[in-house]
């Protein structure tokens, strides 16, 4: 039975996600596609660590990656949008649902109750 719950412990452990990859992952269920710029505006990181997250979030299948190419007057542009997964928008929902009942213990508004379904809705 000890060695079952180290196991399960090790499991929880890869699992976690942090407080910058909730936050990422809410931000773009509230923007459905976002740039790297906008990533780092909208959360508030550096580019060091966005990239480091970027990998983390691509590896466990929680965000996708869109490339294109645009042509402007300079050039060509490569472009690429960030989006959540199914997997990770099913997280992100979750993140959203847990934290709204956290962050309002009473729940007596249905404004909020309302907000909080038309974006699990919209997503």
């Amino acid at each position: 039975m000890r060695e079952f719950d180290i196991i399960l412990a090790n499991r929880m452990q890869k699992q976690v996600l942090s407080e910058i990859q909730s936050k990422i992952l809410l931000a773009l269920l509230v923007r459905g596609r976002a740039s790297s710029i906008e990533i780092l505006r909208t959360v508030g990181i550096s580019g060091s660590t966005w990239n480091k997250e970027k990998l983390l979030l691509q590896n466990t299948g929680l965000i996708d990656v869109q490339t294109t190419r645009e042509l402007t007057e300079s050039g060509v542009v490569r472009k690429m949008e960030f989006r959540l997964t199914l997997k990770g928008r099913q997280i992100a929902q979750n993140l959203l649902a847990i934290s709204s009942l956290i962050g309002d213990s009473s729940f007596a508004g249905t404004q909020q109750v309302d907000n909080l379904l038309e974006l699990l809705v919209k997503a």
